[in-house]
């Protein structure tokens, strides 16, 4: 019987780390069709149809071991009409848009996500990058989560103008602080979370890149996306600053759910010199203002800043952490210590500090 009781506990547990992780991390599935080629099942590529015509971004190619995802900005067009698009994969769905055919109002973007409520801290992905001019253009790694519903009926477009179309929890609607629609949001959405990579660089052998995720909100998500793009995209709304043939792999995703803590907060007052990566016993002396016991403890994540698609400074307060991840139990002053036990989202790893406070 301990043995049955033992096993479903640990069926219960890895069933829990992987409902925790992104559909298909390691891009293997690729059971649908389009324009003849085989596409991934649970990801989107940024594939265009227009007039009747198919252009294919996203294939299968050997990866670190199996299949791996891969996508490049290409030129793409008909009648004529001709630009580089920009290739790229993501959970949520990539559109493009052209009123008539003026190529003046083309844009794009990426709608919707994954119905998500988990809260990681590191998204953590193996890629190469090629192509002639990987030192022109950023490639982009993005993760972001939100709740409630975003609302848009118009972006920028290729001159940099507007053009009509509605969307519903587009890209741009919802990254207020860093990508945020020019062309103005009817309706945002709250966002929770975002990890963002971006940078002009080469990487010709599988490279592992950890994108730190940050928090503008406490409250848990609703949907999350991801994106890797090999040019730029998002950072440009629809095909400026795009190289015909820069190419992104992409394989072997992980979020990763820490268990450290990145400040520490004692009766509201910032702890500035607690060690977060110490489990040994650290002291804080108490102003000797304060008679009272240090009742209230606070620890919280995910704060840092990014730099928006302007250049602007982007800044995330983080969140803090919920009684489901931090228990403290108290101490007492000059004499024994506060013990603060934390674990990781996933229950995939553990801390514990232990707070000596004197006065």
């Amino acid at each position: 019987m301990k043995k049955n009781i033992i096993t479903i506990f640990l069926l219960a547990l890895s069933a829990c780390v992987q409902a925790q992780q992104l559909p298909d991390s390691h891009f293997e599935n690729w059971s649908r069709v389009y324009n003849g080629d085989a596409q991934l099942e649970d990801w989107n590529g940024s594939n265009v149809t227009q007039v009747g015509l198919k252009f294919t971004f996203m294939y299968a190619k050997p990866g670190r071991s199996g299949k791996c995802a891969y996508v490049a900005d290409r030129s793409v067009g008909a009648l004529g009409i001709t630009a580089v698009g920009p290739g790229y994969i993501s959970l949520g769905e990539p559109w493009q848009y052209l009123r008539g055919l003026s190529i003046n109002s083309a844009t794009a973007g990426t709608t919707g996500g994954i119905v998500w409520k988990y809260r990681p801290d590191t998204m953590a992905v193996w890629i190469k990058r090629t192509g002639a001019n990987t030192d022109k253009e950023d490639f982009h790694l993005l993760y972001y989560s939100w709740a409630g519903t975003a609302k848009g009926a118009s972006y920028k477009n290729k001159v940099g103008k507007c053009t009509s179309t509605e969307r519903i929890n587009e890209e741009s609607d919802i990254r207020q602080a860093t990508d945020g629609n020019e062309c103005g949001t009817e309706q945002p959405a709250k966002q929770v979370a975002e990890g963002w990579y971006r940078a002009r660089a080469k990487y010709d052998e599988w490279t592992l890149i950890k994108v730190p995720i940050l928090y503008r909100s406490d409250a848990r998500p609703e949907m999350c996306n991801v994106i890797f793009s090999a040019g730029n995209y998002p950072a440009f709304r629809a095909n400026d600053g795009l190289y015909d043939g820069n190419a992104i792999y992409v394989d072997d995703l992980q979020l990763i759910y820490s268990s450290r803590i990145d400040k520490l907060t004692i009766n509201g007052k910032e702890w500035k010199e607690f060690d977060p990566d110490s489990e040994k016993l650290q002291t804080y002396k108490l102003p000797m203002t304060n008679d009272k016991s240090p009742i209230t403890i606070q620890a919280f994540r995910g704060m840092g800043s990014l730099k928006n698609i302007k250049g602007d400074k982007a800044t995330f307060n983080g969140r803090k952490l919920d009684a489901n991840e931090m228990s403290v139990q108290p101490g007492e002053i000059n004499g024994k210590p506060w013990i603060i036990t934390v674990k990781a989202e996933d229950n995939s790893s553990a801390h514990t500090y232990r707070i000596q406070v004197t006065k």
